[in-house]
């Protein structure tokens, strides 16, 4: 995934790839000195009799950061493989959103890259790899990112839920041979036969009757949907995307989790709430289950009704006007699709050879990054974009550096995203204010379709 020479020139000489400085205010001399670290990882899912199953990993399971606090982060890769580190979520420069190829060069191995800047929103976000990022995310190269409000939220407990799935051999060791099956990549992208939450196998996650519990919820996958089943309590949608809803709105069903989706939510335990919990996932047969909530002992019940809002992060308005630009984005290609031809690499190809390049999905009938942007914009202005799911499979979309409204009805009115679900056939518009200056990746976050041909980019100027 790279630019043109040409492309890459013109940002340079725009200064649109330089590291941040003091003047736009992404570092400060008391900036939070970070290290984090990319190295192999084993889990003991089967012991004591199996083997542990080599994954990837952060050196962490969480990173919690502070609202309006700058940070320096210093990424060590020990890893075989170059990589690199994105934000996912994070309204930071565009030099720092960790895309190898678009705005940086990858971490070589034994290499090192300072990542600096300033949590602008509160909520929950999380970082993964950005190169070959349908291999690395399926070794587990993830971790939920918490930025932290700056007072504390009205709850009892805070937990945090990073939902997966794994493809295991027979050997029960991750199916690396699979990595890059067209099959996969043509049809619903990579799913897995064993899941995890938090990278345990249904862990009970400790509460006491009576609590508010403040849950946070992350679909780490490659591409697998997820239909969340929470225990039968009174429960509302507090953020999504790590955006706070205006209204908390109260779930009665189950919650859809896209890949790459977060939300938080807010659970009541009751008062006579005993024994376990169960947080299941639907499925073709009987649910199943992914973690529990353990009730162990019993707390003074301190808040009742629906929760307060969380303080508003401070987005750029949308309002009603006219937007400055409008485009389409047609999604076409995939098993059982229309796609005959596409552009790639500034080469029109038919489907065969496409194939054979590993591309069988098409933005506007361009297979894998263009040279252009979809649309190009200066800071400030708002913009609307027309999303047209003409295949046969579900995506889910994902703007990099900003948060966007649509106007599907399955999520609440007003509701802000950096990721959303689109159904086979399905269309939307989403609206946004272009925010930092940069190259900002549009792509499906079903990351095989990515890889084979679902991914674009938009050009802000300042």
């Amino acid at each position: 995934m790279t630019l043109s020479r040409r492309d890459f020139l013109w940002l340079t000489a725009a200064g649109l790839v330089a590291a941040p400085t003091l003047a736009n205010g992404s570092i400060k001399p008391d900036a939070r000195r970070l290290n984090l670290v990319l190295q192999p990882e084993q889990r003991h899912w089967f012991a004591p009799l199996g083997e542990p199953v080599a994954l990837w990993s952060f050196d962490r399971d969480v990173l919690r950061l502070r609202q309006g606090e700058a940070v320096e982060i210093e990424v060590e890769n020990r890893l075989p493989n170059p990589s690199s580190v994105h934000w996912h979520g994070l309204r930071i420069d565009n030099a720092m959103d960790g895309v190898s190829g678009l705005t940086q060069d990858p971490i070589p191995p034994g290499g090192r890259f300072l990542y600096r800047f300033t949590p602008q929103d509160a909520g929950t976000f999380w970082a993964h790899s950005h190169h070959q990022t349908y291999e690395q995310l399926a070794r587990g190269l993830y971790m939920p990112l918490i930025v932290e409000e700056q007072q504390p939220a009205d709850v009892d407990r805070e937990l945090t839920l990073a939902l997966d799935d794994w493809r295991l051999n027979e050997a029960r060791q991750l199916d690396t041979h699979s990595l890059g099956d067209m099959h996969d990549w043509a049809h619903g992208g990579r799913t897995g036969n064993l899941l995890t939450a938090n990278r345990q196998l249904k862990p009970q996650l400790q509460v006491r009757a009576g609590e508010r519990v403040r849950l946070r919820l992350l679909n780490a996958a490659n591409a697998r949907i997820m239909l969340v089943n929470l225990p039968n309590l009174p429960c509302w949608i507090w953020a999504k995307d790590g955006q706070p809803l205006a209204v908390p709105e109260v779930l009665t069903t189950s919650l859809i989790l896209a890949p790459a989706e977060r939300y938080d939510l807010v659970l009541d335990i009751p008062d006579e709430a005993t024994g376990v919990l169960p947080i299941q996932l639907e499925s073709d047969q009987a649910p199943v289950d992914l973690a529990y909530l353990r009730v162990d002992d019993r707390a003074e019940r301190r808040f009742s009704g629906v929760p307060n809002a969380l303080p508003a992060n401070h987005l750029p308005v949308i309002g009603a006007e006219k937007p400055a630009h409008r485009v389409q984005l047609d999604m076409t290609g995939g098993a059982m699709g229309s796609l005959r031809q596409a552009v790639y690499q500034g080469e029109t190809l038919g489907v065969r050879e496409l194939v054979q390049r590993k591309q069988i999905w098409a933005f506007n009938g361009v297979a894998n990054l263009p040279d252009q942007p979809l649309l190009e914009a200066r800071s400030g202005e708002l913009i609307e974009i027309e999303l047209l799911n003409n295949t046969r499979w579900p995506h889910s979309m994902h703007l990099h550096g900003h948060h966007f409204q649509a106007d599907l009805a399955r999520y609440a009115k007003g509701i802000w995203h950096d990721t959303l679900v689109m159904a086979a056939g399905e269309g939307t518009r989403i609206r946004f204010r272009a925010d930092k200056p940069g190259s900002w990746l549009l792509h499906c976050h079903m990351i095989e379709h990515q890889a084979a041909g679902m991914v674009s980019w938009i050009r802000v100027l300042a």
